[in-house]
């Protein structure tokens, strides 16, 4: 039961359940990534703007059998013309951003979010991590800086503190590297990003 001043955000139907909420801007872009590794980029304009709380919504990325949507980010646009960008390392490095993916068996990439093309929504997207035997499925992805830390959390209690720096930048479409080595049948299940590095 509802309390008096809580509010339904929007029309969920039977097993579905809300992964994110974030507040955005015309100019900025939507990410949506899936457990398989899966992934879409859209303009934020593209969503259409309901009048009322209790709508169902549309879709924002047709998912295959057995996937699900587990990460909402949101992207912000250069003003910096691409093409100088891939010829110019220095300024790619100070502008650039990544998209963090990190498996449940440990393994996980840091891919620049260039890579990431825009889309239109509700598409079947594209390959953001290789969902394979050795990676499992994603646990968690998230947009990062080179200066930000991650803490990475475990189904057996275990915690890690990881400099993003330390992690590979990878391509899309490949496996990544090992971030936490497990133990026996332990699962990555949850990672953040640690707000201005406070200690």
């Amino acid at each position: 039961m509802l309390m008096q001043m809580e509010k339904i955000a929007m029309k969920l139907d039977e097993n579905d359940k809300i992964v994110g909420v974030k507040i955005c801007s015309d100019d900025q872009d939507i990410l949506l990534s899936t457990k398989l590794g899966k992934c879409i980029r859209f303009m934020s304009k593209k969503l259409r703007l309901f009048k009322g709380r209790s709508s169902k919504g549309i879709r924002g990325i047709q998912l295959n059998d057995n996937d699900k949507v587990i990460s909402l980010s949101i992207l912000g646009k250069t003003e910096i013309d691409t093409k100088l960008l891939k010829k110019n390392e220095k300024i790619k490095n100070a502008v650039d951003k990544y998209i963090l993916s990190v498996t449940e068996n440990g393994y996980g990439k840091r891919t620049s979010y260039m890579d990431f093309r825009v889309t239109n929504r509700g598409g079947k997207g594209i390959i953001g991590i290789i969902n394979s035997p050795r990676n499992g499925n994603v646990s968690s992805t998230l947009v990062v800086d080179e200066s930000d830390e991650i803490i990475l959390s475990t189904d057996k209690g275990s915690i890690m503190r990881c400099a993003v720096k330390e992690i590979r930048v990878a391509g899309r479409n490949t496996q990544g590297v090992r971030i936490k080595k497990l133990s026996g049948q332990e699962k990555v299940v949850s990672v953040i990003k640690i707000d201005n590095n406070i200690e």
